[in-house]
Formats: structure tokens, sequence, C-alpha cells
């Protein structure tokens, strides 16, 4: 267990950490304690509606299942024709799974939609709400492309843009589900830490030197 946990000193630590406080998060979700969160961030993103409404629109279609599923095919399609299987394992892994463990989240939590009085430019889904798929969805397929940037060793300046692409991508994402109405602030931050969870504990598994502080330990190791 000490060598496994020296192996993964950082993935361990992050896919735990956001595990506990998905958990944590969930058990507040479910006895009420997050309302007050919620209604303060829903009156803060209703200011904003009728001047972003365009771009709330395309960012939330964005992330839909059949966009995020078609980014997440070619860039696998991509990787296999160059060769990185490794990669392309990973993204399927990373992004599938994250999709995947959605379904199974919503299910065991069984959370309803926010009022439908609350739906704007859209018609309220009919689905379940934690956590939000479109920003568990978008956080693993964007995610596992930036960590794939940084497995391949992609220029300094490019794995930058991806990072701060992604994070814009994911962030505005997540915002436009509450912006429209269709998630509870929670149920994004819950889709965020699920997805980062999983995606930490992935990658530790796919790339136990990606991160400094493991790649010192393994190095430390392989010199005793």
């Amino acid at each position: 267990m000490g060598e496994f946990l020296r192996r993964h000193r950082w993935s361990v630590p992050l896919s735990g950490g956001s595990a506990f406080f998905f958990l944590r998060l969930a058990s507040e979700v479910h006895e009420g304690d997050v309302d007050a969160f919620d209604r303060g961030i829903q009156r803060a993103v209703e200011h904003w509606r009728g001047r972003a409404d365009d771009l709330m629109l395309a960012v939330t279609f964005a992330g839909d299942f059949a966009p995020m599923a078609a980014v997440g095919v070619v860039a696998v399609c991509a990787l296999l024709f160059g060769k990185r299987r490794r990669e392309a394992s990973y993204l399927t892994v990373g992004a599938g799974g994250c999709l995947l463990l959605n379904l199974v989240l919503k299910i065991t939590f069984h959370r309803a939609r926010p009022n439908p009085e609350l739906a704007y430019l859209l018609p309220q889904p009919s689905s379940l709400s934690f956590p939000s798929g479109h920003a568990m969805g978008s956080a693993g397929v964007l995610g596992s492309l930036v960590v794939i940037a940084y497995a391949l060793r992609v220029p300094r300046g490019l794995r930058a843009l991806a990072t701060g692409f992604g994070l814009a991508v994911v962030g505005a994402i997540g915002t436009s589900r509450v912006y429209l109405g269709a998630h509870y602030p929670s149920d994004v931050l819950g889709g965020f830490l699920a997805a980062a969870a999983w995606l930490a504990a992935v990658t530790g598994w796919f790339y136990p030197r990606l991160l400094p502080g493991e790649h010192n330990a393994m190095t430390a190791e392989n010199h005793k």
C-alpha cells in the first residue's frame, strides 16, 4: 500500500478528495442544506438573462451528448490513426466513463429538476438532475484531451492554451445550465467534482508518471 501511495501521490488524493467532496455535497443535497446556496447563485445568474442568451444557448448545445460524443469519437480515431493506442484507450475510458458514471449517479440520487417556472428559452428536460450531465460530460471529454496533450508533451504554449480553452468552455457550459434553468448550481458543481474524481483515478492508472510529484517518486524508486 505504501508503494502504491508513493507512486500515486497526486492522483490518489485528487481522486479521493474530489469523491469525498462530491459525496458530502450529495448528502447536503439530499438533506436540503444547499437550497440557500442554489437560490443565491440562481438569482445572480438570472440578472444576466437577456444579455447573453445567444452565447448560453450556443455553449449549452455544444455540451449536449451528441457534440461531446462526436468530439470524443473524432479524437479517438485521430489517435488511432497516429498509432497512439494508449492515448485512445485513455480517452475512451476517461470520457466514456464519465458519461456512463453520470447515468448511474443520476439514478442513484434521483433528484428532480428545478421548478419548470425557472426554465428559460428551452423546455425543461425530463431527465434527472444531479449531477449535471452537461457539466460532467464536457469535463470528461475536454479534461481527457488536456491530459493527453500533457502526456504527448505537446509544446508548453499549446498545452497552456488547451488548458485555458478547456476550462473556459467547461465553465461556460456549466453556467449555461443554470442560466437556462435546467439545473441547480449544486448539480453543476456535483458534475465537476464527479468528473474530477474519475479523471484523476484514470489518469493515475494510465499515466502514473505524468504529474511531477509522481514522476519524482518513480525516479527515486528506480534508483534504489
